[in-house]
């Protein structure tokens, strides 16, 4: 039989180890599951572990014979080997009883008291069995005649209190008195006095609650007939319970203050020693009295030295006329030397090896019969747990939880219940009698707890519980205390609960079936007075509803005159503002003029105070004069505005150059371009200008630098375009030529478009020629012309571009290929038509048309070519286009003319936004949206006017913040008073 280390490849086999036939129960037990394995083919730990979900380790320490295996992990065990499940129970309840049982021994042993006391702590009355600790008792004794306050610190199972009641107190003589603090300590230190002043407790508890001093005139007066050297020693053990189960916070420190004073005043004839968990050493840090005490005053109980273990196995032994085998001591002194907290489990392996003791000798056979150093105490915890019923268990389980505290950021503590907690129960009654008697629990005066708290953490079944509830516990808890506040309140409904807490509790009381009679009983009396209270409360309520309904009768008429006198107050008003607000916008485009910045603000201020479409429009329009930037001191021979508005191009006729801007760094200018009749631009940045001579120039402006000069094209053109895309240019050069001698005489437009491939932008060629007279404008790679001479209708239809040409009163949709050569498609309208003004989105599926004399707008659908759709026209109240550009998401075209821009939304034809230039601005040579389609961004120039760039905040709040921006003098309260008579000042900008 053999397992195997390690995963994958380089796995090698381990051979289990080889079991001590020494015919025992627990190495019997073991032998048989490996033969069980045997049989099954020997599968490796690991596959059984797969099979089972218990680690292999685990699995492996079943079989390895120490200790007995827990039923769980045992039926596991069998099943993936594929065993009798129900015959391994039964054998396991045989092995766990017969373990549990006393082995007999002979008849001059039978009565024989046991020298080692298992897990509870040795007492006073053990003294005479308490070996190993000399040394630091001596200490103790030392200390404790230098000083007067002492405190013992060591971690659980450490063996504390056994040192302080068996070890300590014999040694002191005199009055001690020795006791723990509970939930309760003021109250605790009061009933152990009381019995040595003979006073009742309920004076001396009241004495100790209201003075600090109280506990020292105690301690004198409980000595005033005494020797002047006699003392009174207060041992306070298991001092942690000050904040596991004490949760007053003013008793806590009360009960300091009371041991501290008492041992530091002058003429005390008080010592104190504290008996404290050392992982709770942080808590007794918060107590600022008790840090400065813990100073000098500290004893820390450490493991017992190999030489102590000897004399705590073999004296106690001794004492009881008995012998310890050399093995068994060897063995023991091994597994418990440089084990911290481990005393207990020690004491218990001891205590169960005397039970199982042969004639007179504690042997190791006997020790391993029990499950060994750190299996004893679960191996016993479990063998009774496993002998109750279902009932018994569901019994010890409850009760189990009553007998520990979970901490926030501890270890659980073991908790003591008294007789009223426990009630009258004769099954938990018999529970636990099987408990004590297994020495698990210890019961005097009526009260209980556990025997040691290393039972929490040696017992895995009681560590579970534990773990998977911790609500629970402290949902048990609140129950627990809140039924004792009601007890001792004479059962008043005062101290019930309501609400959420008594929800709480009593879902868990119904899930967990753990209270008591008396928990039960004052869970009923808090649901029944929750149910008395709110039917009262319904009632009360009733009543006020009743009560209400009159008294809202006779509210309405008062209220009702109130009402109509306020909003007709509040209408006045309304009505006032409103007319001031458009007053005001009346006069701040011409009042812009001379001051723009005491326009924009009374914009502002007529936008707050009334915000209506046309303050609100007023508004956005003054957000563009306050950042209106002057490009050019005349009029622009040609205009194109790159994107969103990163780049703005002005001709210059007079020096026949282009100008290249870039708005993003405070109008910066980024050089010339050759030419100044015309200008074009694509949205990444490639130019074609045209000079005086006629002359196309291709330029390459990409990226926000100084542009650069890349080609000439070959003859001289009167109009140029490039695609939005950049890849394609349009030239036209047009002739005219006169048809007849007539006065005036009549001319006829002949002229020819050529379609340039701008790939390499260096080395353009011509793919395409059409017969044209002009040009109008580009769709994403299409181009609109108008033409006398109609080629071929035959549209090609495929991926490409559409091209659109047309004569002065035809418009014809061209197609071209990637390469730009052209193919007819069909009439968008016919020829004879009225002169429209045509723009179309940057894609080229929708258009805008205006006839030149008429004030209505079309929207154009070109989505299939062939059958081109118009939806309803709108009146727009302006005559002649002059610019016009969609937003992306083609749900707004703005559109501008001589002094105005118009915002549309074309999807229910509506205007959004009007706004007015101010002054003599010339025409809107271009527009363009910007960023999320919330500003727009134009230039305007004309005969004798400065050519402006300028952007306009379409979002109110981001137009007021635009107008804010720059203003270095706020509106004065006397030009207030002026546009906005008997309305309070409020400055626009603050």
């Amino acid at each position: 039989m053999d397992d195997r280390l390690g995963e994958g490849l380089g796995t090698v086999p381990r051979a289990e180890r080889p079991l001590e036939l020494d015919g025992s129960l627990l190495t019997m037990f073991a032998a048989d599951l490996r033969e069980l394995r045997r049989k099954a083919g020997s599968p490796p730990y690991r596959e059984l572990a797969r099979r089972s979900h218990f680690s292999s380790t685990t699995l492996s320490d079943a079989a390895g014979g120490r200790r007995l295996p827990s039923l769980d992990v045992t039926l596991a065990y069998v099943r993936a080997c594929g065993g009798d499940v129900e015959q391994w129970e039964r054998q396991w309840r045989a092995a766990a009883a017969e373990l549990h049982t006393c082995s007999p021994v002979d008849d001059e042993g039978d009565d024989q008291p046991a020298p080692y006391v298992g897990l509870r702590a040795y007492g006073p009355d053990d003294a005479a069995m308490f070996f190993g600790r000399e040394r630091l008792v001596d200490d103790l004794v030392a200390r404790l005649a230098r000083q007067r306050f002492v405190a013992v610190f060591g971690p659980s199972g450490s063996g504390k209190s056994s040192v302080l009641r068996a070890g300590l107190i014999p040694q002191l003589g005199g009055i001690v008195l020795c006791f723990t603090p509970g939930p309760h300590p003021v109250e605790e230190c009061a009933i152990h006095l009381a019995r040595v002043t003979g006073d009742l407790p309920g004076r001396v508890h009241t004495e100790l609650a209201g003075e600090p001093r109280a506990l020292h005139r105690f301690v004198r007066q409980a000595l005033a007939t005494e020797p002047a050297e006699a003392e009174i020693v207060l041992v306070v053990d298991q001092f942690e319970e000050l904040f596991t189960l004490c949760t007053d916070k003013q008793e806590r420190e009360r009960f300091t203050t009371l041991i501290l004073t008492a041992a530091s005043v002058p003429r005390s004839r008080c010592r104190v020693v504290l008996g404290v968990r050392a992982d709770f050493y942080p808590h007794c840090a918060r107590l600022p009295e008790l840090v400065e005490a813990l100073q000098d005053a500290q004893v820390t109980v450490g493991p017992m030295a190999p030489d102590e273990l000897r004399r705590a196995i073999v004296q106690p032994a001794v004492q009881a006329r008995c012998a310890v085998e050399n093995s068994l001591l060897a063995t023991l002194v091994t597994q418990a030397h440089g084990q911290p907290g481990a005393l207990p489990l020690f004491s218990h392996a001891l205590l169960q090896t005397w039970f199982r003791r042969k004639g007179h000798t504690l042997t190791l056979a006997g020790y391993q019969a029990t499950g060994a150093f750190d299996g004893a105490l679960a191996n016993t915890a479990e063998a009774v747990f496993t002998g109750l019923d279902e009932g018994g268990q569901t019994i010890a389980r409850d009760l189990f939880h009553r007998l520990v505290t979970v901490g926030e950021d501890t270890e659980g503590t073991k908790r003591r219940i008294g007789a009223d907690e426990l009630g009258d129960d004769p099954a938990l009654a018999d529970v636990v009698a099987q408990l004590v008697q297994a020495r698990l629990l210890v019961q005097d005066h009526g009260g209980l707890e556990l025997a040691h708290e290393v039972l929490i953490k040696a017992w895995p079944r009681l560590a579970g519980w534990l773990a998977e509830d911790g609500d629970g516990l402290r949902a048990q808890r609140e129950l627990t205390e809140a039924t004792a506040a009601w007890e001792r309140h004479d059962r008043h409904d005062t101290a019930l609960l309501r609400g959420t807490r008594l929800a709480v509790l009593t879902d868990w009381a119904n899930r967990a079936s753990a209270p008591n009679s008396k928990e039960r009983a004052f869970l009923d009396a808090s649901v029944a007075a929750e149910h008395r209270e709110q039917a009262a409360k319904k009632r009360s309520i009733r009543q006020q509803r009743r009560l209400i309904a009159v008294l809202t009768v006779l509210l309405l008429v008062a209220a009702t005159a109130t009402i109509y006198a306020s909003n007709a107050e509040k209408r006045a008003v309304l009505e006032r503002n409103t007319a001031l607000a458009l007053g005001v916008t009346s006069q701040v485009v011409e009042l812009s003029q001379t001051s723009p910045s005491l326009a924009a603000q009374l914009s502002l201020a007529a936008y707050r105070l009334a915000p209506t479409p046309a303050t609100r429009d007023s508004l956005i329009a003054m957000s563009g004069v306050t950042s209106k930037a002057v490009l050019q001191s005349g009029a622009a021979t040609a205009s194109a505005i790159r994107g969103s508005g990163q780049a703005f191009l002005v001709g210059d006729l007079e020096r026949d150059r282009t100008i290249l801007w870039n708005k993003n760094q405070d109008d910066l200018s980024l050089g010339d371009l050759p030419g100044g009749v015309e200008a074009s631009m694509s949205d990444d940045g490639m130019v074609a200008t045209i000079d005086r001579e006629n002359r196309v120039h291709i330029s390459d402006a990409t990226e926000l630098k100084p542009p650069t000069e890349m080609a000439i094209l070959p003859g001289t053109y009167g109009h140029a375009l490039v695609s939005p895309n950049g890849r394609l240019l349009a030239a036209a050069e047009t002739i005219r030529e006169q048809t007849s001698t007539a006065s005036p005489p009549i001319w006829t437009l002949n002229g020819t478009v050529r379609i340039w491939d701008l790939a390499d932008p260096r080395r353009p060629h011509q793919t395409g020629t059409l017969n044209a007279a002009s040009l109008r404008s580009f769709a994403g790679s299409e181009a609109l012309a108008t033409s006398p001479h109609l080629g071929p209708v035959h549209p090609a239809l495929d991926s490409n571009s559409l091209r659109v040409l047309a004569d002065s009163k035809s418009i014809k949709l061209w197609k071209l290929s990637a390469t730009g050569e052209p193919f007819s498609a069909t009439e968008l309208l016919p020829s004879g038509s009225p002169r429209v003004d045509l723009y179309f989105s940057s894609h080229g599926k929708l258009a805008v048309t205006k006839k030149s004399d008429y004030e209505t707008m079309t929207v154009w659908d070109l989505h299939d070519q062939l059958q081109p759709t118009q939806r309803a026209p709108s009146n727009i109240g302006v005559r002649g286009l002059t610019a016009a550009h969609f937003s992306k998401t083609d749900q707004l075209v703005a559109l501008g003319s001589a002094g105005e821009v118009l915002v549309q939304d074309i999807r229910i034809n509506h205007t959004l936004t009007r706004i007015s230039l101010p002054g003599r601005q010339g025409v809107v040579k271009a527009l363009a949206f910007g960023d999320n389609d919330r500003s727009l961004v134009g230039i305007t120039s004309g005969p004798g006017v400065e050519t402006y760039a300028w952007r306009w905040e379409l979002d109110p709040e981001t137009a007021a913040a635009a107008v804010c921006k720059d203003q270095k003098v706020s509106i004065r309260p006397a030009e207030w008073e002026a546009y906005f008579p008997e309305v309070k000042f409020q400055s626009p900008c603050p």
